[in-house]
């Protein structure tokens, strides 16, 4: 029998009843399993992670809190909620990984802005509400690219109040909301995709479905 390939998935934190949990939504899970993908989620503070990462074949990095901004040389004015140094840890730990190894990347959410944060990218702290719990209706506009065979304009969902501001050396924006606002982007030569909005949350979706079968099919050909 073929051996399946594995995806790593990044944790994000729950707590309830003063007891701290690690978890992964299942939106994440069945958009990588339905593609027939063994998933693993990567557990916090490994002694070695490398050893963890060694065994995927492609990762994923999930939506969640806000990254610290002195990874990008800022301070914390106030506007980065929710900071979580293990989470950070872990999806630097990703990321450098994956760009060494030349590993299959899809970051979603957080995941497409630590993506950027850890290739040498930064961030706005906070560009307000306009983007924030939108579950449907999110007009964004794209353009032709290496990677990912979008329409010119898709209907996304939105649910982040911080964005991408500099990209990351040998990056591309592939997408924008009408406000200029960085909805996607990719490597210019690795197998590296961010996405800003949730296509986990819209899997029938046509976007949804070029994002994730392209990712499926740069893991099996990894």
């Amino acid at each position: 029998m073929e051996k399946k390939k594995l995806i790593g998935v990044t944790p994000r934190l729950l707590t309830e009843d003063d007891t701290v949990k690690q978890f992964v939504n299942e939106f994440y899970l069945s958009a990588l399993i339905k593609r027939d993908f063994n998933v693993i989620m990567l557990t916090l503070d490994n002694p070695n992670i490398t050893d963890v990462l060694e065994l995927c074949d492609g990762f994923l990095i999930t939506g969640g809190s806000d990254v610290d901004p002195k990874y990008f040389g800022e301070e914390n004015n106030g506007l980065s909620r929710g900071v979580k140094p293990s989470l950070d840890d872990i999806d630097k730990d990703v990321v450098l990984y994956a760009k060494e190894h030349k590993k299959p990347l899809l970051g979603i959410c957080r995941g497409n802005q630590t993506i950027n944060v850890f290739l040498g990218g930064t961030l706005h702290q906070d560009i307000g509400d306009s983007h924030r719990n939108l579950a449907n209706g999110h007009e964004v506009y794209t353009i032709k690219n290496r990677l990912l065979d979008f329409d010119e304009n898709i209907i996304t969902n939105s649910y982040h109040h911080q964005a991408l501001k500099d990209l990351a050396i040998d990056t591309t924006a592939i997408a924008w909301h009408k406000d200029g606002t960085i909805e996607a982007f990719i490597h210019n030569y690795l197998p590296i995709i961010g996405i800003q909005w949730h296509p986990e949350r819209l899997q029938e979706t046509k976007p949804s479905n070029v994002i994730f079968d392209k990712f499926a099919e740069l893991v099996k050909k990894n």
